[in-house]
């Protein structure tokens, strides 16, 4: 009695660590700026944050791509190495293990300079096509159809079905909660990839969510509830696949009886969790289109200031008066902005994606001297850099802005 307590105990502090980082995550979510419950982040993330869908649907293209072919490739290869015999088998199926075992960290120059030779660097294929071949679905498929019953084969034959027939109305049903088990492992091993498309990929408009959160500045004021969205999807597959995962990952195969009250239950919940899908694709989708709107409309135009460099004067507006001495770099004052005990400004940066958007990034300086109007700064930029000197709304390191030559711009605060 005191093991079975002593082992539930154990079970139960387990599962609370492992749960602990998403309960925080989600509660997080649900907290304002002044730290009391509010939808802010959601409201942020959905209807102000384009790049957020933008690294949604890269995701969904990355991952649907992947496991719409994938699988397949995985069956027939998997069904090659469990049915039919030649002189490599044993040396190929060898070597579809290595592969497997092998991390990306092993192979990522011998797969940069091959996808760099086939001149598909930097593009989403240079991403896809390695995962495509991945060899973790045959080694799996293949181990569970060497345990398919040879007499239920032998008497498809016997019925007249060829090789391909066999494939598809007997294996392939027998395999159907496995298929379903490593569909759900592979979308969630690609929907948080990170490494290949920092490797392979510039562009961040080609970048899936899972790095699009991590590497943007633009999602530290909602990371809560962007993490609390990404994670939707896998969680809804995951129950979708529930009795799959828990039944299908069986190195023995063959025809498994279940009772008809079990398999009514079961099919219940799929449809209950794939309506909850189609409803949040949908909702993405809708989201998508709406936000595409409203950040165009919540983007802030700005009016830059150059920085110049020149004798800095007690009073601008007369050349004659008492010179503060040479610098390099003059900005007006309405540049500066004081942050704590912080002086910063904020500069354009072009992003670094197809589009070119005019990027904001928050740089501490330090002001050397002033006129009241002028100050002559030190920092990290350079003379060419543009600096924002008026903003129709409050900045934010990493946003996007629009350079507007409206001088009817407020001052930035």
């Amino acid at each position: 009695m005191a093991k079975k307590i002593l082992k539930n105990l154990f079970i139960y502090i387990f599962s609370l660590i492992c749960i602990l980082p998403m309960m925080i995550m989600i509660v997080y979510s649900f907290k304002g700026i002044d730290g009391n419950f509010s939808f802010v982040q959601y409201g942020r993330a959905l209807f102000q944050r384009e790049d957020f869908f933008i690294g949604f649907w890269n995701s969904i293209m990355y991952t649907f791509v992947i496991i719409g072919i994938n699988i397949p490739l995985s069956l027939l290869s998997a069904y090659g190495f469990s049915r039919f015999k030649f002189k490599t088998k044993g040396i190929l199926y060898c070597l579809y293990i290595i592969l497997m075992l092998m991390p990306f960290q092993a192979t990522i120059v011998a797969q940069y300079l091959t996808l760099k030779a086939l001149k598909i660097i930097d593009k989403p294929m240079a991403v896809m096509i390695p995962n495509i071949f991945s060899t973790f679905g045959t080694i799996l498929m293949a181990q569970h159809m060497r345990g398919i019953n040879k007499e239920i084969l032998d008497a498809g034959r016997i019925d007249g079905f060829g090789e391909f027939r066999l494939f598809l109305q007997i294996v392939l049903p027998v395999c159907k909660s496995l298929v379903y088990a490593l569909t759900v492992l592979i979308f969630v091993n690609y929907w948080s990839m990170v490494e290949q498309p920092l490797v392979f990929i510039k562009d961040t408009a080609d970048m899936p969510l899972s790095v699009t959160l991590n590497a943007s500045k633009r999602f530290r004021d909602i990371g809560f509830a962007c993490g609390t969205l990404f994670s939707i999807l896998p969680i809804l597959l995951y129950q979708f696949s529930y009795d799959d995962l828990v039944n299908g990952i069986s190195i023995k195969g063959g025809v498994k009886v279940e009772s008809l009250d079990n398999r009514e239950e079961q099919g219940k919940n799929k449809k209950i969790i794939s309506k909850i899908i189609v409803v949040f694709m949908i909702s993405m989708g809708i989201f998508t289109l709406f936000t595409q709107k409203i950040s165009y409309m919540m983007t802030p135009n700005v009016e830059v200031a150059q920085v110049k460099s020149g004798d800095l004067k007690s009073n601008p507006s007369d050349s004659r008066s008492k010179s503060l001495g040479y610098y390099t770099n003059i900005v007006p004052n309405s540049c500066i902005h004081q942050e704590g005990s912080d002086s910063v400004i904020y500069a354009i940066m072009k992003e670094k994606s197809k589009s070119q958007r005019d990027e904001v990034v928050k740089i501490v300086v330090t002001v050397i001297e002033s006129n009241g109007i002028e100050a002559a700064i030190q920092g990290g930029f350079s003379s060419d850099t543009q600096i924002i000197e008026r903003t129709t709304k409050p900045l934010i390191d990493g946003m996007i802005v629009r350079v507007s030559d409206n001088r009817g711009a407020i001052h930035g605060e």
